[in-house]
């Protein structure tokens, strides 16, 4: 990874089985692809140019004409400009008529690439990963692709198919924009911060790793933690302060303990402090106050994984737990409310699994566990409304308290 540009691409969207089309790589999806007549659907591609000079996109939407024309959209070839390197996301709405007949619709769309000027491939077609076994539920939105490389091939493959069931009875909903639109996620001007990141990192990391200690750490995150959440509307109770802390830290420990874990804890936070002229000189600040919102959404992914482990399956769907995740970082990072059930599915059920593994000096498992218990019935109005998650939290808190 270290001679190539970042892997942003497999940040943003699942993109172990990615496509590509003469030195672009794409990942495409139709969303929803059911339907009541009168919905609509996005048509969302995740682009990343692979050359070190510009290229033009040409996606061509060919719309389902049988059994009778259904969709429309306000334009069948969308031309998307890239420039070196760069990575984004485009989406094109699809409109589907509120006459039309249940039935299933083939959707075909087309990719093709038109290199600008003669370049260098600054990203390779495959990538054999550094970062593949781990208790991750999920992976996408935390930086890793891009720091550790996950494993991936990119096929080449212009063309694309969708089927769209239509179904149920009309649905009219007011039109939306037909208009396509794109979002920038990366641009050559970011590779020299990530790169200076990575070399500060790589320099230093035998003088910034001893500072990650787990007192440190758990120190840092419980008053963190506090403040983030008191701006979120979320005031912790004593015992949420200590389980939050607890596996906060030893998501960082986790990644620490792997082989260039390092890297996906402390390149993308110094990062920022490059980006945003952030002091250096303390990794544990770095980490704990700068990159919260991250550190958190590796937490979530990491407890999902671990409860997944511990009874076999997952509670929630993946588009639930990306979507939770989603919330919960945007809160902590920009305020507003959140649901206390959030708070503990699945973050304190990820403390109560490692509550034995991170301890401070002089805790008692024991007293941690009946201040936990405390807020919980400060919380029972708003736990109630997942009874599973009452159910999951005396087991988990059952068998803490026999571990201890």
């Amino acid at each position: 990874m270290s001679s190539e540009y970042p892997d942003v691409l497999g940040d943003l969207v699942n993109a172990q089985n990615r496509f590509e089309v003469n030195g672009v790589h794409y990942v495409m999806m139709a969303d929803p692809t059911t339907l009541a007549p009168g919905e609509g659907v996005n048509l969302r591609c995740w682009l990343q140019n692979c050359w070190n000079v510009p290229v033009e996109v040409v996606i061509s939407v060919n719309l389902p004409s049988r059994p009778a024309p259904a969709f429309s959209i306000i334009q069948d070839r969308t031309d998307v400009p890239l420039e070196p390197a760069e990575v984004g996301e485009v989406t094109i709405p699809i409109a589907c008529s509120s006459s039309a007949a249940p039935s299933e619709y083939l959707l075909s769309v087309i990719v093709g690439v038109k290199v600008k000027s003669q370049g260098l491939f600054v990203r390779s077609k495959e990538n054999k990963g550094h970062f593949e076994d781990t208790l991750l539920s999920f992976t996408t939105g935390m930086a890793l692709s891009a720091t550790m490389g996950f494993g991936f091939v990119a096929r080449t493959q212009p063309r694309q198919e969708f089927i769209l069931r239509v179904e149920g009875a009309p649905h009219p909903e007011p039109s939306p924009d037909p208009t396509p639109t794109y979002l920038s996620h990366w641009t050559m001007d970011l590779l020299s911060v990530q790169g200076r990141a990575r070399q500060h990192v790589n320099d230093q990391r035998l003088h910034l790793l001893p500072h990650l200690t787990t007192q440190a750490l758990y120190k840092a995150f419980l008053e963190e933690s506090q403040a983030r959440f008191q701006d979120a509307n979320l005031p912790l109770h004593v015992g949420e302060s200590i389980f939050l802390a607890k596996i906060l830290t030893y998501t960082v420990e986790y990644f620490t303990k792997l082989p260039d874990g390092h890297e996906a804890v402390l390149v993308p936070a110094y990062a920022l402090a490059y980006r945003y002229n952030l002091p250096t000189n303390d990794p544990v600040f770095l980490v704990v106050r700068a990159d919260y919102a991250r550190i958190a959404r590796l937490a979530i992914s990491l407890s999902f994984g671990m409860l997944r482990r511990r009874i076999g399956r997952d509670i929630w769907s993946m588009e639930e737990q990306l979507a939770l995740t989603d919330l919960i970082a945007d809160r902590v990072e920009r305020g507003g409310t959140l649901p206390a059930e959030f708070l503990y599915l699945p973050l304190l059920l990820g403390g109560l699994m490692v509550a034995g593994e991170v301890r401070m000096p002089g805790e008692q498992l024991e007293q941690s566990l009946d201040l936990l218990t405390k807020a919980r019935q400060q919380r029972a109005e708003a736990l109630a409304e997942i009874p599973e998650l009452v159910t999951l939290l005396d087991r988990l808190q059952k068998h803490a308290r026999s571990a201890s």
